[in-house]
């Protein structure tokens, strides 16, 4: 599965990736981070690879030119070729420092570096027959300075939440709930209920993900409020803001589609929900954006 993720300008002046020979190995190298999961590894398929970042080429010789580009990325310690667990895998190097992924799956493969580290382990080498300094990260790349780091996030709000907080820690258990939170998170559970679904629990992580995007995405409790109920009247977003997580992480991507086109002011709610809206969801949701 394709993923979202964001590149910096920095990356075209990169000595490193500028000494590539072929403008594919640079597009292939730009393509795998979109391949690899959020762990930064993924399965050293050329085949896999191809179509997943070339898809639509039609060179008769594309599936050799992946491979290709794929040892060149090795050579230039781009990328880490190396076998684990009986299974051929590729690994972004300096993955966290290309990316910094919000909310990251559980990695589905090890890591070279914790796979080395495991007793007992001998990375093996895969049928790319990569190098066997493969482990180094390129000198420009290790500690790359401020400008060229990728901005703390996938690079928009809906990838994540990006650079807002989220290491941020929870609030404690003794600290009395805030108003602002609370009305928040009992309106969700609240149209959640008359849309039918069981009344969910108000956890600590609803109130904790609740009180960063107030605080630290600037969300107004209207504007969260709103954002609920335009997402409820639509037969599309209703089926998945069921969490105050989800309404965090897609709540941009709900309002540009708010404010988009014919949609403004016109909320999906009483032609497409499969419950009805009170008068005040209405306008919340007209409202929004």
């Amino acid at each position: 599965m394709a993923r979202i993720r964001s590149i910096k300008p920095e990356f075209f002046t990169s000595l490193t990736i500028a000494d590539l020979k072929e403008l594919s190995a640079r597009l292939t190298f730009i393509g795998l981070w979109t391949y690899v999961d959020d762990n930064g590894v993924g399965l050293a398929d050329p085949r896999l690879i191809r179509a997943a970042i070339w898809p639509l080429e039609e060179s008769p010789d594309i599936l050799q030119r992946t491979r290709e580009d794929l040892q060149s990325l090795h050579a230039a310690r781009l990328v880490t070729l190396y076998e684990a667990s009986g299974k051929a895998l590729i690994a972004v190097s300096s993955w966290s420092e290309h990316q910094k992924v919000s909310h990251p799956r559980k990695p589905r493969y090890p890591r070279p570096e914790e796979f080395q580290n495991q007793p007992g382990t001998h990375p093996g080498q895969d049928s790319c027959n990569p190098p066997k300094d493969s482990g180094e990260v390129p000198e420009d790349l290790q500690s790359p300075p401020e400008t060229f780091r990728p901005e703390q996030g996938a690079g928009s709000r809906e990838q994540g939440a990006g650079n807002r907080g989220d290491a941020e820690p929870s609030a404690s258990a003794d600290t009395p709930p805030r108003a602002d939170v609370e009305r928040v998170c009992k309106h969700l559970a609240d149209v959640l209920e008359k849309s039918g679904s069981k009344r969910p629990t108000i956890t600590a992580k609803w109130r904790d993900t609740t009180r960063l995007m107030l605080d630290r995405d600037e969300v107004t409790v209207e504007h969260a409020l709103a954002a609920i109920d335009w997402a409820h009247a639509d037969s599309f977003w209703q089926a998945h803001i069921l969490t105050p997580m989800k309404l965090r992480e897609k709540y941009e991507t709900l309002r540009r589609q708010a404010t988009a086109g014919p949609r403004r002011g016109q909320p999906a709610g009483p032609q497409t929900a499969n419950r009805d809206m009170t008068d005040e969801e209405i306008r919340n949701a007209s409202d929004f954006g």
